[in-house]
This record gives structure tokens, sequence and C-alpha cells, in this order.
């Protein structure tokens, strides 16, 4: 990790750089810009010299041809031998590397130097000079090209000509480049590779020139960028010959490398650099200094506050932002000790009674249990759970029901023992924590705790009787660790619920019911969610002429480790966890869609689905119910919903309303269970309810049963006088069958008919009781005789 010095550092030395390079580039530009600009003005200057150099040298060596071609003793009235010694005389003067004399056809008569066998006659050279008013050629004999000047002898083109060559090698090369001030190369373009005829650089230069292509030639006047081994040269190319591109002059001009271009300011932007680094590196300590150590007070400092240390402020006598920050440094450690020490309170205290938390009441109940190891004493656990308040917060409002917790738990308070432990765990539970008590003077303890509280509670005029159930469990006899004891009384708590008893003491083997039903209530959602819930059906028929009417919608759990689960172990427990309603939905779904393929099969059946309290408060129930019927494209008349009486008492205002918009859209209602909950037909009168379903309970003994047979009789009367249908569940003998036909109920449901039976068996077995029905059952109520139903319902569930 780099340190604060090294980042000051390298700030300062980024920052200097950066102003260095700002400053400094338009210098180093500048230079290398009057660098190109000084090349491209020598491209200028080297053409223009050596044009006028060629155009010098040809006029002197024409003029000298010219001279010696109007000499007698070159003419053909010569003999032989003394036109050969003229011109070797004439070559002599004129300084000419090769001299030929041609006849008017261009045939070669006499000639000096070394020229091939083949090279009998040279026309281009006579036809070139007399289109041409330079007079210039080029020739190439012993592997040697010369540039030649054509003029006729005596001035008669009939007498013939006179040809000087001068030699394109080395010494021509070093003339011009005396003349032009530029390295000179005369190359041969007409053969591929390129032939070095002469030049005046170095040979180590010579043997990289020979690399070049004869397509770097050809464009005159360009500027090139060669590289001739470690020199760089900057050249332009001249035809030696206007109009022929068989022979090239380079003029090249040696070129600096551009950092070279750079150095001639280099010494000045080198002191420069030196002195902005310096004084970079300088103010980069000083600063640093200047703030090492007030950091280092502030990270000592925060390292203390990481380990929990508040009381040591922070110490920086600076009047700058650091001093300020030193400042804000102090307030910020004591507005973190003020909030740890909040936060550490709400985390083991309970804000609304000031009583220790669930998390600080195991550490208690821990250090209890240590204690009491060691002393060879008991420790008994009580959980107090105020059953009213619940009813009292949605009801009044949860400011009250929270004024009456606070008086519960000074009221509890009070009433213990110094020695024992009181603390909050949820809700309206209270933990006590008993030391040195068993299971009998724990009793003892809640008895009289219940003493104090059946006097109540009041806060601003609301009086409230308290129903109080109390789970007890004791160590070491019913647990060795804080966690076990307190699930233990909380089971204890839950069957002094369920056997309506005030006080109850744990009994072994009771937790395993608790945590199967913990798991039932943690599996729930999955099960609707990955379909491991069944639909059952269970028939209804008509008992005015015994046809099949309907069948009621059963949910099973086919549990994937606790097995299959009836829906009396799992409802119940849906319904106290707010889940009812995922059950509803699904079986509100899989029934009407059953129903839809009923209707299909030609079987105008009706399908019952039962709905809870929690599911009579959800005013979108009906536009949910809507939905499905509409996706199914399923009659709203063939639906049945279910309630209990019970499910009526919590709101019988919104519960009307909603089973009233259901009515409304044709479906039928139906009070399941009639008779043993806590309304009657007088409640009910005003509710939109088509049919009542008289609880098995009443049915099952009938007409054995006086009590039975009076109750079932009126509430048959009453309900018609109603307006309403009768159904009758539970029916499980002829007896009772013919009975209830005998007295005007509508409709029978119970084992007698059938037991309720997977969906996917129901249609096969509807139309098996049709086509029985058919065959053996005429008409009439007085003639009910079932037994071949019930044993067509034994044959196909022996057949599955």
């Amino acid at each position: 990790m780099l340190t604060l010095r090294t980042k000051i550092l390298g700030l300062a030395l980024i920052l200097v750089g950066a102003t260095l390079l700002i400053a400094l580039s338009p210098t180093v530009l500048w230079s290398l810009r009057a660098q190109d600009d000084g090349l491209a003005r020598w491209v200028n200057s080297a053409s223009a010299s050596y044009d006028a150099a060629i155009a010098d040298r040809g006029n002197q060596l024409l003029s000298a041809a010219q001279l010696i071609a109007a000499k007698p003793a070159l003419g053909r009235a010569t003999p032989l031998g003394a036109r050969q010694l003229a011109l070797a005389g004439a070559a002599v003067t004129a300084h000419a590397d090769i001299a030929i004399l041609l006849d008017g056809n261009g045939e070669v008569a006499v000639h000096t130097g070394q020229l091939a066998e083949s090279q009998t006659a040279m026309p281009g050279l006579v036809s070139r000079a007399m289109l041409s008013s330079s007079r210039r050629g080029l020739v190439t004999a012993d592997n040697t090209t010369f540039e030649t000047y054509t003029v006729p002898l005596a001035g008669d083109p009939a007498e013939g000509w006179l040809t000087l060559g001068f030699a394109l090698d080395d010494r021509l090369a070093n003339y011009l480049k005396r003349l032009t001030r530029a390295e000179t190369t005369l190359l041969g373009t007409a053969q591929t590779p390129v032939r070095l005829l002469g030049t005046s650089l170095n040979e180590i230069a010579r043997t990289h020139i020979e690399t070049l292509t004869a397509s770097d030639l050809l464009v005159e006047n360009e500027s090139l960028e060669l590289n001739l081994g470690k020199t760089g040269y900057r050249s332009v190319s001249r035809r030696l010959i206007p109009g022929s591109p068989d022979v090239v002059v380079l003029l090249k001009r040696p070129v600096r490398p551009s950092y070279l271009a750079v150095t001639e300011v280099g010494g000045l932007i080198l002191a420069v650099c030196l002195v902005a680094f310096g004084l970079a590196v300088g103010g980069a300590e000083i600063l640093r200094r200047h703030l090492s150590r007030p950091i280092a007070q502030l990270q000592a400092a925060a390292k203390r506050i990481g380990e929990g240390q508040y009381g040591t402020p922070v110490l920086v006598k600076h009047d700058d932002e650091l001093g300020q920050l030193a400042t804000a440094f102090n307030a910020m450690q004591e507005v973190v000790a003020e909030r740890e020490e909040r936060i550490m309170y709400q985390a083991q205290f309970d804000e609304l009674t000031g009583l220790p938390n669930r998390i600080l009441a195991l550490e208690r109940i821990q250090e209890a249990i240590e204690d009491a190891e060691q002393t060879k004493s008991p420790v008994s656990l009580m959980i107090v759970d105020l059953n009213s308040f619940s009813e009292v917060g949605s009801s009044l409002g949860h400011e009250i029901s929270d004024a009456l917790r606070a008086q519960a738990a000074e009221r509890l308070r009070a009433s213990l023992d110094t020695r024992h432990i009181l603390a909050r765990l949820e809700g309206d539970q209270f933990l006590v924590v008993m030391r040195g008590q068993d299971s009998e003077q724990a009793m003892a303890t809640a008895n009289e705790l219940l003493r104090l509280l059946s006097a109540g509670l009041a806060v601003r005029d609301v009086n409230l009787e308290l129903d109080v159930s109390v789970g007890i469990c004791t160590y070491p006899k019913h647990g060795d660790s804080p966690e076990k004891l307190l699930l233990r009384a909380a089971v204890a708590r839950n069957d002094a619920k369920a056997a309506s008893t005030q006080v109850h003491v744990y009994e072994a083997g009771r937790e395993e019911r608790h945590l199967r039903q913990l798991a039932i209530l943690g599996d729930l959602r999955r099960a609707v969610r990955e379909n491991e819930l069944k639909l059952f059906l269970q028939p209804k028929i008509r008992l005015i002429d015994n046809r099949l009417c309907g069948a009621e919608a059963l949910v099973r759990w086919d549990h994937p480790t606790l097995g299959f689960l009836p829906p009396s172990e799992f409802i119940s427990i849906a319904e106290h966890s707010g889940n009812i309603s995922l059950i509803t939905e699904w079986a509100l779904a899989e029934a009407i869609r059953e129903c839809r393929f009923w209707q299909e099969d030609n079987l105008p059946l009706d399908v019952s689905v039962n709905l809870s309290g929690r599911d009579l408060l959800d005013q979108d129930l009906p536009i949910l119910i809507s939905s499905m019927l509409r996706d199914h494209d399923l009659e709203a008349n063939r639906l049945v919903l279910e309630v209990t009486e019970e499910a009526l008492v919590g709101d019988l205002d919104r519960a009307s309303r909603v089973l009233g918009c259901l009515r409304n859209m044709g479906a039928k209602v139906a009070i399941d269970d009639f008779g043993t909950g806590y309304s009657s037909l007088a409640q009910i009168k005003h509710l939109p309810v088509d049919e009542v379903k008289i609880d098995r309970s009443f049915v099952m003994e009938l007409p054995g049963n006086r009590a039975d047979v009076a109750i079932v009789r009126a509430t048959i009367e009453l309900a018609h006088n109603l307006g309403m249908e009768v159904l009758a569940e539970g029916v499980e003998n002829r007896s009772t069958l013919r009975w209830l036909a005998a007295h005007g109920c509508e409709r029978a449901q119970g084992f007698m008919i059938a037991k309720p039976m997977p969906a996917e068996e129901f249609t096969a077995w509807a139309h098996n009781y049709t086509e029985d029905l058919q065959a053996k059952v005429e008409s009439g109520h007085a003639q009910v005789d079932l037994s071949f139903a019930a044993g067509r319902d034994r044959r196909l569930q022996s057949a599955s």
C-alpha cells in the first residue's frame, strides 16, 4: 500500500511534469517544425542548384563538341588512321571518356574506348540529336554508362556525326556535390535491380543505396526519407536527361533525428526540469510533515473507536482544516458512543416496557443455569401469554394496546420476587426466570400471578379483562440449555391454550408435536408453489330423486417427509399464520377447473369450496373468483361457497358485503357446520345465504337420537321458512338417509354415498353412479336405497 508521503510526492511530480509538458511542448514542436521548414527550403535550393549546374555543364560540353566537330581532320576525306588519331586527340582535348565518329546513317566509323562487338551502329544517338536541341543521350559500353553529346561534323549531317561520352561515375557525383553542396548519387533505373553508377557517399552508404527500387525514384522532385545504414537522409530525385527515366540523380542531405533537434534547447529544458522537480520534492516533503502528524493522531483515534474506546479525544493544534477535522472527529466520537450505547440498549431491552428482550433473556437463563449447576438447585421458566391484546390493538389502536402492555409489565414486575428475572419475549409474551424453584413452586407463583392479573387493566377508561396462558418448564428436568428450556416452556404454553387451562407444566413428548407444526408452517408456501396439495371431492346427492347434484372440494397435503396430511392438521395452522388465502386460492382454481371438465363431460354438477373467516375480509375476493370463472368459461351458479358460523362472527358486516358481491355474481352461499358455532338463524337471516349444511354431529345418530331428531327437524323447518335449502352431512346409513328425505331435506353428503376421492377418480365414479341409479332407482323419497352406490364406491377404491 502506498504511503501518504509517496502519494504526495507522486502527485507533486505529476503536477510539475504536466506543467513542464504544457510549457515546453510549444518549444519542442517549434524546433521540430523549424527543422522540417529548413529541409523543405533545402529541397528547393538543391533542386535549383542542380538545374543550374547541369545546364552550365551541358552548355560547356556541347560547345566543346561543336568546336572539335568543325575540324577537317575528322571528315570522311581524311584517311582512317589520321581520323583515328584526330579522334583520340579530340577526346583528350574535351576530357571525354569515349569518342565515336558515326556516318550519316549512324554506323560506327571510328571510336575510342571499348565498345561491344554488337555496337556497330548507334542510330538512336543520331535520331535524338536531330530531334533534340540538347543533343544529349546515353550509351552503355564495357559496363559503363556514358552521358553523350552528338553533333554533326563540319555542321553537315551528311558528313557524319561526332559523339563525345562522359562516364557517369563517382567523379561526376563528386563534381555535382561541389556545385550543389548535396550528397549526389547517380542511379541507373532502366533495369531491375537499380544499378549504382556513381556516388559521393561513403562505402557504408553505398551498400544500402542499391536496395532502392525503381518505383521509389520515378516521381521527379519528390522529397524522400532514406535510411542508409545508421544515417538518415532527406533526398530529392532529378532525371539526368529531361524526359529520360533511365538515369536518376539523387541529391541528399543528412537529417538529424528529431531528438537531436530538441537537444538544441535541451540544456535549458533540462535545467528547468531539474529545478522544478527539486522544488516539487522539497514542497511535497514540507507538506507531508505538516499533514503526517495530525493524520497519525486521527488514525490512532479511529483505531481506538474501532476497538470501542470513546473516552480519549483527538488533540490536533491546528487552526486550519486539520483542526476542524479533529473537532469534527471528536464530535463524531461522542455521537458514536451515544448511538452505540443506545443500540446496545435496544439490542438487549424492550423499548416499550424497559424489560430485557429475548436476546438478553437467553443470557440470563444461561447465567442462572450455570449458578444452578454449581449449587445443585433447580431453575424454572414461565412464559406468560396475555391473549387479549391483539384484539385490542385491532379495535382500539396500538397506542391503547401498548399502554396496556406497559401496565401489564409493571403489574408483573411488582408481583415478582426480586430474585426473579422478568423479560418480554415478543408481542404479548413475557418470560419469568425463577432461580431455586422447581415446577411445583413455579406453579404456585403462576397462580399468584394469575390472581393479581385477574383484576384486569384500565387505560383511558378502557377496562380489559386478561385471558392469560402460562407454560412452565424446569431445569434440569426438562432441558439443560436456554434454547431448549424456552422452546419447551412455549410448548407448555400452547398446551395450556389448547386445553383451556391457564397453567400447564411441560410434558415429555409434546415438543415433537410443536416441531411438527413448525415444519408444516414452514413448508406451507412451498406446498402450494410445488403442487404438493391434492384436490379430493366428496359427492352430494339430491334426495328428491337421488341424483348426483355436486361435490365438495377438499384439500389434502402429500407432504414429502410427513406423509399424507388431513386438513385438520394444516388448515388451522394456515389460518393462524395468515397463509389460508394461499390454500383458498389454490382450491378455488382447481375446483373451478374440475367443474369445467364436468360440464364438458356431460356432468352438470355444482362444486363447493370452503372459505375461511380471513378470506371473507378480503374485499378483492369477488374479483379473484370472477376472473377464475371467466378464464375457465364457467357459469357462476355452478360454484357454491361454504362458510362456517365461526367465520361470520369476526366481522359480520364486512363478511356480509363480500358474500353479497359473490351472490350477485351468481355464486351460491352455504353455511357450513351449522349448529356448532356461535350464530343462529336469527343472526344470519339477513345474510345472502342459499343453503344451510347441518353438522355431522347432529346427523350421524339419526333417527335413533331424539334430541338430534328435534334439532334437525327444527333446523329444516326454520331454514325453509327463511327461503333456504338444507344439506345434511355425515350420512352413514340408509335409515338416516330415509329419515332426511322424509322430512324434506334437499341434499345429503356422507360416507353412505361416497368417501372423499381424488379428483382424477371422480368423473368415472360419477358416470357409474348415474348409470346404476338409472337402472335401479325409479323415484320417490320413501324408496331411497343407495346400497348400490356404496358398493360401487368400494369397487372403485379397491380397483385403484
